[in-house]
Order: C-alpha cells, then sequence, then structure tokens
C-alpha cells in the first residue's frame, strides 16, 4: 500500500484585545495541551492591565484558567482564539510608541522593532518565527528614556514605563532646551509618586541664575508652570521600595511676548485659541463634573512685568454628592474617570419634574466587593425604602423611582479603591396603566413586547452566555417590574 502522506496537525493562536485583572491577585493561566491546571504545560500567567502579546499553542489544544479573590472586580478579559497551521508563528503585534520592518510570519521569517525618539527598546531588537511555532523571543517594549535633551517645540515627558509602574531606584534627569528668547510651558495630565521617598524636581535653568519650580510628589497633580528662561530641567529619584504609576506631562514653547498656551482641562472643553496680550479664553467642565479651582475665563496680561494669565485654568472633578434637577444628567464616583478616592460619604438627591419618575441607567460600575457599597432609595433621604445595595460588578441595567425623587449614597472604606461609577439619569413621564420598556440584556433576547399592567416578559441569552435569573419580570401594579432587568454572564 502507497504510504499515507503525514497530517498536519493545527495549532491555536490566541489573541487579546481587552485585559484587565486585578493586578497579583486575580490571574488567567494559560497552557498547552487538554489537562487544565498541568503545571508542566503552563506557557503565561497573566495579571494586571497590559493587554498580553499573542500566544500560539504548541498542541492543537489549549486551556485557560482564571482564578480571581474575593475583594475587588475588574472587568475581565475578550480573547479571540484561531485555528492556524503549524507552519507559521502569528503576528506578535507593534509595540506601543514603536514601529516594525517585516510583515510575514512562517518558520524562518525575521522580525525586527524600532522605538520612536525619546523612547528605548527593552527586549529584543529582532525575533525569528521558531519550527515549534513560537517567535523566539516576546515583542520588546518602547519605555520612555531616563536621560533626553528635547529640541523639539512641543512634546511629552513620561515616567519609565508609563503607564505602568515605574521601577526602584531611579535617577533621571530631562532637559527641554527651547530657543533663546523663548519659554517654556508644562502642563501635567497625570501624577502618582510614592508619597515623600519619590519626588520630581522642575528647574528653571534658562536664566543667569537657575530657580526651583518645586519638588512635586504623592498624587496630586501639580499645577501648570511657565519658565522664564529657555531651557528647563526636570530631575525624577525613586527610592528602593513602593512606586507608583508616574507622570504624564505636556510642554510647549511660547515666546516673551504672549501667554502660554493654557491646555484644555481634563474633563472639560476650552473656547477660544488666540494668547497673545489681551485676549480672553473661556472654559466649561464636561457633564457631571464641576470646577473646583481656576476661574471659567482668563485673560493674557501683564503683571509685575510678566506676560501671565490672570487666574488659573480651571480643574474639572467629580462632586462628593449634590442635589441634581436637570431632566437629564450624569453622576460619577468622586475622581472619575481614575479610581475613587478612600473613606468617601457622598450623598446625591435626583428630583425629577411632578408626576415624573427619576430613570437611572447604569453604564459602568466597579467596586471594591463588601466594603465600597453604593445605596439608592425611592425618595428623597436616606430614610426612604430601600431599592438597593449595590458592589463589585453586580449593578442593574438601569433602575426606577415611584415618586419624582431617588436617593444615592456611596460609601468607601480607608483602604483599596476601584473604577467606580458612571450613572445616566433622566426624568421620565410616568404611564398610567404600563411599566416603562424595561430594556434588553447586553448579549441576550427579549420575549414579549407587552408592558402593560399584569405583563409578563422574559428574556434569553445569546451562546456562550448564561442568563443570571431565569425568571420573567412582571408589571406590577406600582407600574414597576417585579425585578431588576437580567443579565447575560459570560
Amino acid at each position: 500500500m502507497p504510504a499515507t502522506a503525514a497530517t498536519k496537525v493545527p495549532v491555536i493562536k490566541l489573541s487579546f484585545e481587552e485585559f484587565d485583572l486585578e493586578r497579583g491577585y486575580d490571574t488567567l493561566t494559560v497552557g498547552d495541551g487538554g489537562k487544565i491546571g498541568d503545571t508542566r504545560r503552563v506557557l503565561y500567567v497573566l495579571t494586571g492591565t497590559s493587554v498580553p502579546d499573542l500566544i500560539v499553542s504548541l498542541s492543537n489544544q489549549m486551556w485557560l484558567h482564571l482564578q480571581s479573590d474575593d475583594t475587588i472586580g475588574s472587568a475581565g478579559f475578550k480573547a479571540v482564539y484561531e485555528e492556524i497551521d503549524r507552519g507559521g508563528c502569528g503576528d506578535p503585534g507593534v509595540p506601543a510608541f514603536g514601529r516594525r520592518s517585516g510583515d510575514r510570519f512562517q518558520h524562518g521569517d525575521v522580525l525586527t522593532f524600532f522605538c520612536q525618539s525619546a523612547f528605548e527598546l527593552v527586549g529584543e531588537k529582532t525575533i525569528t518565527c521558531q519550527h515549534n511555532n513560537q517567535w523566539s523571543g516576546n515583542k520588546p517594549s518602547c519605555v520612555f528614556s531616563c536621560f533626553f535633551n528635547f529640541t523639539a517645540p512641543s512634546g511629552t515627558v513620561l515616567s519609565p514605563n508609563y503607564p505602568e509602574e515605574y521601577g526602584n531606584n531611579l535617577n533621571c534627569v530631562w532637559l527641554i532646551i527651547s530657543e533663546p528668547g523663548s519659554r517654556i510651558h508644562l502642563f501635567f495630565s497625570d501624577f502618582d509618586l510614592e508619597p515623600q521617598f519619590d519626588w520630581l524636581v522642575v528647574k528653571d535653568e534658562g536664566l543667569s541664575e537657575a530657580t526651583t519650580f518645586g519638588t512635586f510628589s504623592g498624587k496630586d497633580v501639580p499645577s501648570q508652570i511657565a519658565s522664564n528662561g529657555h531651557i528647563m530641567r526636570l530631575e525624577f529619584q525613586s527610592d528602593h521600595s513602593n512606586t507608583g504609576k508616574g507622570f504624564n506631562i505636556s510642554y510647549t514653547t511660547f515666546g516673551q511676548n504672549e501667554c502660554h498656551d493654557p491646555g484644555v482641562p481634563v474633563n472639560g472643553q476650552r473656547y477660544g485659541d488666540q494668547f497673545q496680550l489681551g485676549s480672553s479664553v473661556a472654559f466649561r467642565c464636561d457633564q457631571g463634573f464641576i470646577r473646583t479651582q481656576g476661574s471659567d475665563q482668563v485673560t493674557c496680561i501683564i503683571q509685575d512685568g510678566n506676560v501671565v494669565w490672570s487666574a488659573a485654568v480651571p480643574r474639572c472633578e467629580a462632586p462628593c454628592g449634590g442635589h441634581l434637577t436637570a431632566p437629564t444628567g450624569v453622576v460619577l464616583s468622586p475622581g472619575w474617570p481614575s479610581f475613587y478616592k478612600d473613606s468617601l460619604n457622598c450623598q446625591w438627591v435626583i428630583e425629577a419634574l411632578k408626576d415624573h419618575a427619576v430613570k437611572i441607567h447604569f453604564d459602568k460600575f466597579q467596586t471594591e466587593v463588601n466594603y465600597d457599597t453604593l445605596e439608592i432609595r425611592d425618595g428623597p433621604s436616606v430614610s426612604s425604602p430601600l431599592i438597593g445595595e449595590y458592589h463589585g460588578t453586580q449593578a442593574p441595567h438601569f433602575l426606577i423611582s415611584t415618586s419624582n425623587f431617588l436617593f444615592l449614597l456611596f460609601t468607601t472604606d480607608n483602604s483599596r479603591s476601584s473604577a467606580g461609577f458612571s450613572i445616566r439619569y433622566e426624568s421620565v413621564k410616568m404611564e398610567s396603566d404600563s411599566c416603562l420598556d424595561p430594556g434588553i440584556p447586553v448579549n441576550g433576547r427579549r420575549h414579549g413586547s407587552s408592558f402593560s399592567i399584569g405583563s409578563h416578559v422574559s428574556f434569553t441569552c445569546n451562546p456562550g452566555y448564561t442568563l443570571s435569573d431565569q425568571e420573567p419580570i412582571v408589571c406590577e401594579q406600582n407600574h414597576q417590574w417585579s425585578h431588576a432587568l437580567p443579565s447575560c454572564d459570560g
């Protein structure tokens, strides 16, 4: 009998689109073969918020094992898998702040990586697709250099490894050098250093005598800084222990007889782009944020012989509580879009028009399980009937009050925080003989289109998802559904 040709055994390519697990406590282990948990076949153990590189199995089977602890939940991950021929390694991607030479991924193919100016390549500059379907090394990363002289009229200064945590025992120096006769403006968009032990010093070195603008540490974002000379020096030092996310600083250069670009407030808008003497610029905070410092309008003036703005640019922050009467709006956890703060006790009262109800939609909800809680009550005060207490990631798609008031109380403990919440609210007219549209679960379907008193509506999920509550919802006499919209969970 003639010999049978060897059958090509396919392998599995796993590509991550999103990844967010509590660092160090929640992990995803990826292994090769069909026996889940076999430590001899582990390919990777993943945690944190960095989207992992492409993973290719050695055989035609791959297993994933997700483990989480009993506290903070996170968004999780989304990965796409694909069967590919054994003869290739798959596209490893391009590092952030970098580029790649080479676009073939078959056995023997070589890829070369490069970084943008002011970034250093960490890892292998070249990798080769091997016969075991694995690249000879991981995709490298581009990390901001610890020493660099900036001469462009605008740019960005980052702590090494930003937005991931910087390393220990760093001693970095950056010079920003503009044309003689010009000045330099710094704008801090993010700042997180270990208090007291890690610090950033900013100096003005373009004059006959160098001056220090300040030494900055902790999590308070520094105010904008404008130099008097044409050279600024930034010195960053970290000690041998705890670190932080670091900083993100943008700089621009400008002339002696004009004001610096005031920038756009984080969580806000700017109106006006003329910065000469006499020019004015206005600002407005985004929905859900309020001005906590600075001015709504600034004018470029001469003060004590210097060309400066008449007031500080506003800071827009999510407030801790308030009485909200607009027909629509947003409630955000303090600190949004970053993590909320410790030891909070925030109260909001949402007041709708008379003969209306308050409807709230949860766009994002993530708190420390059991310890950081959002309490919602059907009325104007802490003594109103309780609708529910929510923590972790378990919050309904939306809620509706029975009166024209809704009360929210957000309390946090003095330790670990999380992403928080973004809640939209609206004033809705109550129907006399029906309930409001209950919505449809994400990744699910609704069965039943009548919302009149006594109507039943049921739900099912798409393949791969499980319904959190099989019981149909019923429109009750108080114009409320019998329970919240169920979810379709992966």
